[in-house]
């Protein structure tokens, strides 16, 4: 960069703590810029809490910022004030949450969540031929990215009256909550036969809980994601999930762009982040033949 006095840029994930994409996204937005000593990025974590999101983001716009970076956790709540961003000249990136307003931010970085959606009930269509009883089990519901991956599950499955959604819960994408709810929905339903979950911290909760409850075998659990580690790609390659999505992170996408806005050039004004299915063979063969 030309100028010697660092680009103070804040950067407000919707949750760091307990969510590794959130923490992907951060390494991969600090790797992409770690040639550019001109860029001071700030973290805040509103724990995903919108209310508090909003707070941060205008504790930002008052301390003077180059330039935000935020992954929206309530579209309307954050609204009013990143319209505050764009009446003070202070250029927005956003992450993974189509809010419907491009005029308030210079580019969107993110995945298909309604494709997700769809891949994944084409999916429990095909490996189920066509007869199911499942649980969905959702990220927080304010977010693009949890309604428009139920969405498209929903549109996936609607041509076939025999993959059913017997109950829906919220998690808010964390390992914890799905852990602990679903003990309770799971006895309340003992003809369920798989769960879609939305992201694969909430699929491995929901997969401890199966276990613990004497269905591990008996439950076909898919996440999306595919974290490295034990989080995602790990539990297929184990045979403990039956699949996960590629959910890739924004982070280096946002890099560059953000590179150029400071810059001043231009940059796309939408990037849609491409996704593969990945799944167990070993884990679905077992489960199909469990259902015989």
């Amino acid at each position: 960069m030309p100028s010697s006095v660092p680009h103070r840029v804040a950067v407000v994930l919707h949750r760091l703590k307990a969510q590794p994409w959130g923490v992907v996204v951060k390494e991969d937005l600090e790797a992409g810029l770690a040639g550019h000593p001109g860029v001071q990025l700030e973290f805040a974590d509103p724990e995903g809490n919108a209310a508090e999101q909003v707070r941060l983001v205008d504790t930002y716009l008052a301390a003077g910022v180059s330039a935000l970076v935020v992954l929206p956790l309530d579209g309307k709540l954050l609204r009013p004030a990143l319209e505050r961003y764009r009446a003070a000249g202070v250029p927005v990136i956003v992450l993974d949450n189509d809010l419907g307003a491009p005029e308030l931010y210079r580019t969107l970085i993110l995945s298909d969540n309604r494709l997700f959606g769809r891949k994944l009930g084409e999916f429990f269509v095909e490996v189920s031929a066509g007869k199911l009883d499942l649980i969905e089990v959702r990220g927080l519901p304010a977010t693009s990215a949890a309604q428009d991956r139920s969405q498209g599950f929903r549109e996936a499955i609607a041509a076939s009256p025999g993959v059913r959604v017997v109950a829906s819960l919220d998690a808010d994408w964390l390992h914890a909550r799905a852990k602990e709810q679903l003990p309770r929905v799971l006895a309340s339903h003992p003809r369920v036969e798989a769960i879609f979950a939305q992201n694969d911290e909430m699929a491995r909760g929901a997969l401890e809980a199966a276990e613990a409850a004497g269905r591990g075998e008996s439950v076909l659990i898919t996440g999306i994601d595919a974290l490295r580690g034990e989080h995602g790609i790990q539990l297929v390659m184990q045979g403990r999930l039956g699949a996960t999505l590629m959910n890739p992170s924004p982070g280096r996408p946002a890099a560059t762009a953000l590179l150029s806005v400071l810059s001043g050039e231009p940059c796309l004004p939408r990037t849609v982040l491409q996704t593969s299915l990945l799944r167990s063979k070993e884990r679905i063969r077992a489960w199909q033949e469990g259902r015989r």
